[in-house]
């Protein structure tokens, strides 16, 4: 049976080796998260499975989008044909990720995190300093294939460093979602619609539980 902690069962992220990359923070190291995953995770897909090639996927477009500064060099997209969007809202292009970054796009509409306060720059030192173990994720259950393709995911960490005037617990925050990716024969990723839900994740770090009066940003 294979060991959630082989760690010979490296997530795959692609073309972090292509030449002339400007890098935003220099060649990003995953191990500390891919410990995390491999320990943690739930799922064991098969090597060359759909699942396996959705996560695979995933987890190098998540590398590309936050750490090549020019958009022309992220090989997972449709450089002609892409957007995301969050839980139906507005569509966000190449541009909006180089400039605001994952977190503030994820994040835009939530009533306990106000994106417009933070930068780029800004939100990845915040989530970083709470998640000192890594901000682990992995594909749960893979329901279409492509062109349209439609998958359930699970993304945690542990509350380990203080979020603004918020102490650190130590507990384990879970989000569960849904996706649905169009892509073309390629595998290149033309538009994603992402559903889940943040504000259970931002009120544990905005200590607004247990039925606190909150503010609408923190």
């Amino acid at each position: 049976m294979e060991s959630k902690t082989d760690l010979q069962d490296i997530p795959a992220r692609l073309y972090m080796d292509s030449p002339g990359i400007e890098w935003r923070y220099g060649l990003p190291d995953y191990s500390v998260v891919n410990k995390k995953f491999l320990a943690e995770r739930t799922k064991v897909h098969k090597e060359g499975s759909l699942e396996k090639v959705v996560e695979d996927l995933v987890k190098t477009w998540e590398m590309e989008t936050g750490n090549k500064l020019n958009p022309k060099d992220w090989v997972t997209v449709d450089q002609d044909n892409f957007f995301v969007r969050v839980n139906g809202g507005e569509k966000f292009t190449k541009d909006d990720y180089v400039k605001d970054g994952n977190y503030n796009l994820m994040l835009r509409n939530c009533p306990l995190y106000d994106a417009g306060k933070h930068s780029f720059d800004s939100s990845q030192d915040l989530f970083r300093g709470v998640f000192k173990s890594g901000f682990a994720w992995e594909v749960l259950d893979v329901f279409s294939g492509p062109p349209t393709v439609a998958f359930t995911w699970r993304h945690w960490g542990n509350f380990e460093g203080q979020y603004k005037q918020t102490p650190a617990t130590g507990e384990t925050i879970e989000m569960f979602g849904c996706c649905v990716a169009k892509v073309t024969d390629q595998l290149k990723i033309q538009s994603v619609d992402v559903y889940f839900d943040p504000n259970i994740m931002m009120a544990t770090f905005t200590g607004c539980t247990g039925g606190k009066i909150c503010p609408l940003s923190h």
